[in-house]
This record gives C-alpha cells, sequence and structure tokens, in this order.
C-alpha cells in the first residue's frame, strides 16, 4: 500500500488524522507510572494535550559512545542528544561499511532502549559481512520521504522484526520514521477506539486496515483496549500469526504516514521544536509526537476516561493497579509487587532441551531453522527426541526469539549456552551479567529463575512459596506458580545462579542485583 492510497479521503485513516490533529491537543490524561529502572520514583500526573505529555516524557538511559563515554539521557532534550549521537555513529558506520562498528553502535542502541533480544541476529548479520547492506536494502522503505509501497516490505527481506530492531531502523532513518514498539501500538490503537466511540463511526470502520497492533508489557500494564473490558476492539499482538514480522514493520512506515499527516494538518504541534540547527525540523517534531504515543502506550487505563467517566477508577480497580501514591523501593532494579505480570513461562524440560538442540545444530543436518530442528527429532528417534518432538510448540520455548534466541546463534554459542556456568550466562544475556528487566515481555526463563531464587531464600515450604509468587502477581494460580518454580530451578542451577538446594549464588546476587525482590514478598 502506498502513502496516497493508505490516507485517501474516503479512508478511515484520512478521518482518524483529522480527529488526532483536533483532538490531541486537548486530551486529558492521566499517567501513572509505576516505579521502574527507566522510571526511578514512578509518575503520577494528569495533563492536558499531547504536548504536555512530551513534557513528562521521562526514559533514563545510558549507552556507551564510540569514544568509551557513558551518555547519560531521561528527559525528552537529553533522549534526542541520545538519539541524534546514535543516529550519526550508525549512519556513518554502515556508510562506511564498518560491519564491526556499524554492530556496536546497534547493540548501544539497544543499550539505550533497554532491549537485547536482537543482539544474536546482529552478531550474526555482522559475522557474515550482511549488516550493513541489510540494513541498507530496507532503508529505503523505512523512509517517509519515499514513494514507498509498504508492500515491498516482505517475509523474504524482513528477516526480523521486535522491539530493538524497529528501534535501528528507526534511528538509522532520518525522515522521522518512528520506533513502532508495544506502547505506540497501544496508543494509537486506544486511540482509535475512542475516534470510533466520539464520532459515533460504524462497525465497519473496525476492520477498515486500522487495527494497530501491540505486545505484551513486563508487569502489570494494559496495552491491549480489549482488557480494559469497556467493549473496545482489541490490538492484534506481536509474535503471533496475527502480526507477522514484515507487518509490523509496515505499521512503523503506516505510523509515520500518520504523525506526518496530524503535524501537517496542525502546524502549532511541537512547533516549538522546530530549530535551525536540526538537520530536519520536521522530523523532530515526528519523533516528538512518537515519544507521547510512547508515554500514553504505557498504561492504557491513562485513557479509559475517554469512553466511559466513570470508567478509570472501576478499570484500575479491575486491572489491579493501586490508586495511591508509588513510593520508590530501595533499589531502582527492584521489582515492586503487583508488576509481576506475565512472568509464567510455557513449562518445558529446560536442560533437555537445550543439549538436544546443541546435538542437532552438531549434526551435518543443523540447519538453524525451527522446522528443521522438529525434523531431524523425527528422524533421530529416542526418549528425549520423542518427547520434544510430541510437545515441540511448548518445549521450544526457551529457543525462541524473546528468550535466548537459539536460531540466529553461532554453534560456538549453542555450546557454551548448553554447557552453562558462567560463561554461558553471559553468552545468553548477551554479553553482560546483569539482568534488567526490559518493558517488553522478554527474558521470562531468566526471571523465572531470579522469582524462584527470591521465594526458596525466603521461604521455606512449597505452599508458601506458591502464596507469595500468586500475592506478587506472578503467578495467577498454584499450576502456574509451579510451573513458574520448575523452569526456574533449571535455568537457575544449569547456570549457576541456585545451588542443589535452590538457594540464591553469590553468581546470583551479582546477576539480579541484592534488591531484585526488594518490597515483593514482605
Amino acid at each position: 500500500m502506498k502513502k496516497t492510497e493508505f490516507l485517501t479521503s474516503s479512508g478511515s485513516a484520512f478521518q482518524f488524522c483529522d480527529w488526532l490533529a483536533k483532538r490531541l491537543p486537548e486530551l486529558p490524561l492521566h499517567l501513572k507510572f509505576a516505579h521502574s529502572r527507566a522510571v526511578p520514583g514512578g509518575l503520577d500526573a494528569h495533563v492536558h494535550g499531547i504536548e504536555e505529555v512530551l513534557q513528562r516524557y521521562y526514559w533514563k538511559a545510558k549507552f556507551m559512545d564510540q569514544h568509551g563515554k557513558i551518555v547519560v539521557s531521561d528527559d525528552w532534550k537529553s533522549t534526542r542528544r541520545s538519539l541524534h549521537e546514535l543516529g550519526n555513529w550508525l549512519r556513518t558506520s554502515v556508510a562506511a561499511g564498518d560491519e564491526t562498528f556499524a554492530a556496536t553502535a546497534a547493540f548501544a542502541i539497544l543499550k539505550w532502549g533497554g532491549v537485547s533480544s536482537a543482539k544474536p541476529f546482529i552478531e550474526r548479520k555482522r559475522n557474515e559481512g550482511a549488516f550493513c547492506p541489510y540494513l541498507l536494502g530496507l532503508a529505503p522503505l523505512f523512509s517517509l520521504n519515499c514513494d514507498v509501497d509498504t508492500d515491498q516490505l516482505t517475509a523474504e527481506n524482513v528477516e526480523r522484526f521486535d522491539s530493538g530492531m524497529t528501534k535501528i531502523h528507526a534511528i538509522f532513518d532520518t525522515t522521522g520514521s518512528p520506533i513502532y514498539d508495544s506502547r505506540v501500538g497501544a496508543a494509537l490503537a486506544m486511540l482509535f477506539a475512542i475516534f470510533l466511540h466520539e464520532t459515533e463511526s460504524p462497525p465497519q470502520h473496525v476492520g477498515n486496515g486500522l487495527l494497530f497492533p501491540s505486545g505484551e508489557a513486563r508487569g502489570n500494564q494494559v496495552r491491549d483496549p480489549r482488557e480494559l473490558g469497556l467493549g473496545l476492539p482489541g490490538a492484534p499482538q506481536f509474535y503471533t500469526g496475527a502480526t507477522p514480522r514484515h507487518v509490523w514493520a509496515r505499521w512503523q512506515v503506516q505510523t509515520g504516514w500518520i504523525i506526518q499527516s496530524v503535524l501537517q494538518r496542525n502546524p502549532q504541534l511541537f512547533a516549538s521544536l522546530e530549530s535551525a540547527d536540526d538537520g530536519n525540523p520536521f522530523a523532530a517534531r515526528c519523533h516528538a509526537l512518537e515519544a507521547s504515543l510512547f508515554m500514553i502506550g504505557y498504561d492504557l487505563r491513562c485513557l479509559a476516561r475517554a469512553i466511559d467517566p466513570d470508567a478509570d477508577a472501576a478499570v484500575r480497580a479491575t486491572t489491579a493497579l493501586t490508586t495511591e501514591p508509588i513510593e520508590p523501593v530501595a533499589d531502582a532494579a527492584a521489582l515492586a509487587p503487583g508488576r509481576m505480570r506475565n512472568s509464567v513461562p510455557t513449562v518445558h524440560p529446560f536442560k533437555t532441551v537445550v543439549v538436544q538442540y546443541l546435538a542437532y545444530r552438531e549434526s551435518q543436518q543443523g540447519n538453524p531453522c525451527g522446522d528443521a530442528f522438529l525434523q531431524w527429532l523425527t528422524n533421530h528417534p529416542n526418549a528425549e527426541n520423542a518427547a520434544i518432538a510430541k510437545n515441540f510448540t511448548p518445549y521450544i520455548f526457551p529457543l525462541g526469539q524473546r528468550e535466548f534466541d537459539f536460531h540466529n546463534r553461532s554453534l560456538e554459542q549453542v555450546r557454551l549456552i548448553a554447557a552453562g556456568g558462567e560463561e554461558g550466562l553471559r553468552v545468553a544475556n548477551g554479553g553482560d551479567l546483569e539482568f534488567v528487566a526490559s518493558d517488553e515481555r522478554e527474558k521470562v526463563c531468566l526471571m523465572c529463575a531470579g522469582l524462584t531464587g527470591c521465594v526458596y531464600r525466603r521461604f521455606g515450604d512449597s505452599a508458601s512459596r506458591k502464596q507469595q509468587l500468586i500475592a506478587c502477581g506472578a503467578a495467577g494460580s498454584n499450576p502456574a506458580a509451579d510451573n513458574l518454580m520448575s523452569v526456574g530451578r533449571a535455568v537457575g542451577t544449569h547456570f549457576g545462579l541456585l545451588d542443589e538446594k535452590f538457594k540464591p549464588t553469590a553468581m546470583f546476587n551479582q546477576f539480579f542485583g541484592d534488591d531484585f525482590c526488594a518490597g515483593c514478598f514482605d
């Protein structure tokens, strides 16, 4: 689809952009963020209009620049400086064809963004000498200033798309292409639902190409309008058949078109951000609107009253987000009670799956592909292989993109992870011996190891451990808590995070930090 077709005057996108240009400047919101590493102390603020949202922008991040200096940012002004530096670094490296330097710049972007799952893919591309050509080949398709047809973004040329790669493609671009993560998608999905409600649009608009996809949050936030219980249309989810990677990439471009259209309709919106020293003043306004959507999309309950004035309190109570003032806990890495949602993995025999996957990769048929692995299991029958093949989808959970991404790993990396211990943990965690809980639902296996260590250290019996995991929101039932601890014990002992009695080791304290579970199991 081309921009002119997407924004045709007879379509819902055109009407939605017109509504956004008028509604966003006056939109009342209640931004309420729990304490986290990225927002220390949390946030609780009533704001009026999208420009006031940007004034409350906060994302505490850091990365090491090309000169070895640590760059820190938090508000929008410092974040823009970081993004300028990261973009210039990446573009210069790619233009020079320097695979090592380009990959290092990409890793710095992931560090800034608090995500790491794309790192094995980038490493593989770098080792193949293909990372720079890959970015250059896709760059014109993400540009908002070209006559792009999003149908050119396909499953063949978009080899990976996730919360890390959207940041890399957006920061590599110079035209205002937005970072499209679960927050931005959630904000647009909710705003579109409000648009349908306020304009009393007929139901057919819901399926008219504007079902903005989103994804699960790490903690107890709502990023799908359907979860609010107000009868709103749901957002198709990332990492599912509803949103394959190339469709996610297309939404990055289409969202860029929407943002451009809104700002063209309302020239006063973020006009103060345009400056002579900015290489592309209009792109600066685009990123400002994107950043504001990012803040709105943290938790859609901030917009619940736009649908129902009486919904706010009921929705917050139903979804278990406290309306009391947020108190900071002792350490920025700690997890607050009630923010452990989405911590239950798909249960699987971790060690068995990893060892058999290594055997598969070491064979001559070791093509790093899930379907090929299943075929290998079938062709090499034994008890372990038969069990994995029979339960293939749940058992390969740790191999996936958001966990240890085995399919993008080199054989040597797979061997190190399969061997376990400190070096295996370092490789599995993207080269670091520090656990960082991202804003997205990823690294669930390692999270389980951390939670399991916490409850085994604090509680002496199984019933108490399960009760505490349910109380803190990590699990919703006793069977779910059992699944969480089963995976946590296997992963924790494999990497030396837990001892033979499943108690935390010195490595556990180093990796998770002393206050990992502060305030969770009091």
